[in-house]
């Protein structure tokens, strides 16, 4: 009896032991990217507040507040599977810098032709409930239960509308159909490469000038107040979507 039980335990360490030599294997096949982002409007660095821009309806617009989450981050190979981060929730604020660069390990080596993401939060963490991190309600980009999270925000000011303080603002969000703000996108890399115990640098730019433009351009005077999920909220969701571009990757 006592025979059969170390002959089981073996077994058991055997395989435990296997799976620890997997494990540390791949952990020291992987390696590190540092990403990037740079706030800019029409590709030109972005300056809060104080610098306008002049937008595709040619209106000469302030920002005065940028933000929106990226989740589901995930590299791929050419003809390969999908390496994504594991709980990828991101937001981003123009205001800090320190949101700005996301740092993704264990990520394996090799090299990598497409970048892909959501622009917003899921709709299973919509309905999680309190939540912490970047998707901490603190943040303030948290409706309630039933709106959800705002998936993308700006706030500007123009002497075109005819506001309080000529301020315009669009927070984006909403979960539900068919008010789902949710925008999925990929880009093509510039054969980026994971290279083991290395960091790589992905930059990327968000330019804030595609909330103006393409498919609907976007008059300031008329469209000024966005705040709930509804048909308006959708054509702008559609017009940032493609607001993450490519700059540079940088290889170890």
């Amino acid at each position: 009896m006592n025979f059969r039980i170390n002959i089981a335990n073996r077994i058991v360490f055997f395989i435990l032991f296997l799976f620890a030599i997997e494990f540390f294997s791949a952990q020291n096949n992987s390696g590190t990217l540092k990403i990037k982002i740079h706030p800019v409007f029409n590709q030109t660095q972005l300056i809060l507040s104080d610098h306008g821009y002049i937008n595709t309806h040619g209106d000469s617009v302030y920002i005065d507040d940028f933000k929106f989450y990226l989740c589901k981050l995930c590299l791929k190979k050419e003809g390969a599977n999908s390496f994504c981060e594991v709980e990828s929730y991101h937001l981003v604020d123009a205001e800090d810098s320190v949101t700005q660069t996301i740092v993704i390990k264990n990520i394996p080596e090799g090299t990598y032709s497409n970048f892909s993401f959501n622009i917003g939060v899921d709709s299973l963490k919509n309905v999680s409930g309190a939540l912490t991190g970047d998707l901490d309600p603190i943040k303030g980009m948290y409706w309630a239960w039933n709106t959800g999270y705002i998936a993308a925000r700006i706030i500007g000011h123009s002497k075109v509308c005819k506001t309080l303080h000529n301020e315009f603002e669009f927070h984006i969000g909403g979960y539900l159909s068919p008010y789902n703000s949710l925008r999925k996108n990929s880009i093509k890399l510039d054969d980026l490469k994971i290279v083991s115990s290395k960091t790589t640098v992905l930059e990327l730019y968000a330019d804030v000038a595609e909330w103006f433009k393409t498919p609907v351009t976007i008059d300031v005077s008329k469209t000024n107040s966005v705040v709930l999920p509804n048909k308006q909220a959708m054509i702008m969701a559609n017009n940032y979507s493609d607001m993450i571009k490519f700059k540079k990757s940088i290889n170890p």
